[in-house]
């Protein structure tokens, strides 16, 4: 049974707003060598044979897929959100990928694929927005084949980032959202005539060790992005230093401990 917190993000998630927000905070030129980068380096670490098939879940407009399906893989993208899945097919036809990707409307605490049915899945940013963590992390272990591989990518609740920025907000008392503090992480629950809207900053380590527990091990753990207060600046300046200092500390450190996001490649037992 769908809980009523779910729903709640379902019909918040289902509007178009919060995803013209996200393609336009994130989906940007100055972006591209980040996410060019951390997805050489993802396709260089699975090192998957030629035209291995992919499961994005929360796909959203498709840009991880396409960049997927642009280093060889098919893709099976799915999202709950009808109106992104019709932004996304847009992209997909425009890209020349149609036979390439595939776009599914699905849940990702209840998809409806058969156990064991993907060698790769990538959950990118997805679990963050999800009431019932649970049931996803159950899913996404059901329908990846043994010796199969996950990537994710989560904010991590101890970066520096999260710690100076929340706790900045807190002081000058702009925080609008309802925090709480559960083992999984920090939840941040934003209500509006929307819907409301859950962003949870990972306990990363938590994270791990539920995915251990059904039978996942680690294969890498890294940094993501340093820090997204390029999306708090309008000065093209401080955006590209922003930016400038992100792909450095992937390419060269990829500590993720301090930084906002966390990519973590996990392996499921055969």
């Amino acid at each position: 049974m769908i809980d009523a917190k779910s729903k709640e993000v379902e019909r918040f998630l289902a509007k178009p707003d919060i995803h013209q927000q996200w393609v336009s905070a994130y989906r940007t030129a100055e972006n591209e060598p980040f996410f060019e980068q951390a997805f050489d380096y993802i396709a260089r670490v699975l090192n998957a044979p030629k035209n291995s098939i992919f499961l994005d879940v929360g796909c959203g407009t498709c840009a991880h897929s396409i960049r997927l399906a642009n280093r060889g893989f098919f893709v099976q993208a799915v999202d709950l959100s009808e109106y992104v899945l019709k932004e996304a097919e847009a992209n997909v036809k425009a890209k020349g990928l149609e036979t390439k990707i595939s776009l599914q409307r699905e849940d990702v605490c209840s998809l409806s694929f058969e156990d064991e049915t993907f060698s790769y899945i990538l959950c990118w940013g997805i679990l963050m927005h999800i009431p019932d963590l649970e049931a996803a992390i159950s899913e996404l272990v059901r329908v990846l084949k043994p010796g199969g591989t996950l990537v994710i990518g989560e904010n991590n609740m101890y970066s520096l980032h999260t710690i100076i920025y929340r706790n900045l907000k807190r002081l000058l008392g702009r925080e609008k959202a309802s925090v709480k503090k559960t083992p999984a992480g920090t939840e941040y629950w934003t209500t509006t005539s929307a819907g409301t809207l859950l962003v949870r900053e990972a306990n990363t380590q938590w994270l791990i060790e539920r995915f251990k527990s059904k039978g996942l091990t680690v294969k890498k753990h890294i940094a993501r992005e340093f820090t997204e207060l390029y999306v708090y600046f309008s000065s093209p300046l401080l955006k590209s230093l922003i930016h400038c200092f992100n792909n450095f500390w992937f390419k060269y450190i990829k500590i993720p401990h301090l930084a906002h996001g966390s990519l973590v490649i996990l392996q499921k037992e055969k």
